[in-house]
């Protein structure tokens, strides 16, 4: 009677072993495609259409080099607070010229920089250029300011300065002029 228990027990057991090893297993640590929302991944739920990730290319905007004269009728330089203010500005519509200087300036010659991070540079920023996309900021690459200072103005000529996109070399827009604080 004992052999057959042990034989019955055996069979009982043999067969749950293979009743647990046939069953399909769902415990959603397979992957699958399918939404971010269901399992979190964020696979492609359509494998037959793959998708595109990532940053897309960017265009330029700009399509043609272009000019700009500073100063004179139609242009303001909204006033400084004093002597010693670190920009100077000019506005004639909705063009936008902007000189920025680390300290204020004196009487000397500037460097057109990317950013003004030594004494003797200065950046340079246009937004909205004559014939130009609206909203393209233009930044100075290359030219020189000339700086001239007194107890109660400062007046910077300049001639040809290049200005590019921040992303693009090209087109340019070449800056001359004068900007004032008086």
């Amino acid at each position: 009677m004992k052999k057959n228990n042990l034989s019955i027990s055996g069979l009982i057991i043999l067969l749950t072993l293979v009743l647990f090893a046939c069953q399909k297993k769902s415990d959603g640590s397979a992957t699958t495609p399918g939404f971010k929302e269901e399992n979190g991944t964020g696979g492609n739920p359509f494998p037959n259409n793959p998708t595109v990730t990532g940053t897309p290319t960017s265009t330029n905007p700009a399509t043609q080099n272009s000019s700009l004269l500073v100063g004179g009728i139609g242009w303001s330089n909204p006033t400084c607070a004093s002597t010693f203010s670190v920009t100077l500005k000019g506005i004639n519509g909705t063009i936008d010229v902007t000189l920025n200087f680390l300290t204020p300036p004196i009487t000397g010659t500037y460097v057109i920089a990317a950013v003004a991070s030594q004494s003797q540079a200065c950046s340079m920023t246009v937004l909205n250029a004559p014939n130009q996309p609206a909203g393209t900021v233009w930044l100075g690459k290359s030219g020189l300011v000339a700086v001239n200072t007194t107890s109660t103005a400062i007046n910077a000529s300049f001639s040809g300065v290049i200005c590019t996109q921040q992303s693009f070399n090209f087109p340019q827009v070449s800056v001359s002029g004068n900007l004032g604080c008086n």
